[in-house]
């Protein structure tokens, strides 16, 4: 049996940016290793913080990207090998939630990882959505809408739900959470396409979220737009669904 290690009060995987060896994990036939890591991206392309280029990803059972790789990720074909010779992109054990600075063209992220901008995924008795909140300015609405509630509907042989995503949108209309939007979110609130915009996570997708949890199945939210103001982030819900970011900056120390 898996010993799963959740949230980021058990992730077992923390880094230094100032550390430049590569990171080596004991062996544990009884742990599954995770690895979230997001907006490691430079001011110019295709590089990237030299940590992230540095690290032993074989050493991970899944790698999950919260967006933001590259300045501009999928601008052209180079830069997308340049990220894929990193992280393997195609990998059915890395999921990747796009930023906006890995949205120029969409379609180039899909010829890479043969999969979707959203999906749903099931691995080690994890059910995983990988979530888009680039496209409606923030909103799940349409089809995504709909995974969403396919997914949380039909939900049963797992131990978890982590649902993956970029923008900090549980931020927005949460009485607590909102106040700090602009000291923890990189992008903060507002109505340009890299901030947090009026979305409706609060109002319509966590009650979908608590019905999961209310069937004994931990729910875990995981977005990855921070790092400028800071490098870690998580509260937990008054019903126990765990929301939390990780996420760099390439210019500043203290990195995780």
């Amino acid at each position: 049996m898996y010993r799963v290690l959740y949230g980021f009060l058990a992730l077992t995987i923390l880094f230094s940016s100032c550390k430049k060896d590569k990171i080596v994990l004991p062996p544990d036939p009884e742990t599954v290793n995770y690895l979230h890591i997001a907006h490691m991206r430079k001011n110019t392309n295709p590089s990237m913080d030299n940590t992230i280029e540095q690290i032993d990803y074989s050493a991970y059972d899944m790698l999950w990207l919260g967006g933001d790789l590259a300045q501009s990720t999928s601008e052209n074909g180079a830069i997308m090998a340049h990220a894929d010779s990193i992280f393997d992109l195609g990998n059915e054990n890395t999921l990747w939630a796009l930023g906006n600075h890995d949205y120029a063209f969409p379609n180039l992220v899909q010829a890479f990882t043969a999969r979707p901008l959203y999906y749903a995924h099931y691995k080690n008795g994890i059910t995983f959505l990988v979530l888009d909140t680039q496209d409606s300015m923030s909103n799940m609405i349409g089809a995504q809408k709909e995974l969403i509630a396919n997914v949380t509907d039909t939900i049963q042989e797992s131990s978890h739900l982590v649902v993956l995503h970029h923008k900090l949108i549980w931020m927005y209309n949460h009485p607590l959470l909102e106040p700090n939007m602009n000291s923890v979110a990189n992008g903060g609130f507002g109505t340009l396409f890299y901030e947090i915009n009026v979305n409706n996570f609060n109002s319509e997708i966590y009650p979908e979220l608590l019905e999961v949890k209310q069937r004994g199945i931990e729910v875990l939210c995981i977005g990855g737009d921070i790092g400028f103001n800071v490098k870690e982030f998580e509260f937990v819900t008054a019903e126990g669904i765990y929301l939390m970011a990780s996420g760099i900056s390439s210019t500043s120390g203290g990195n995780k």
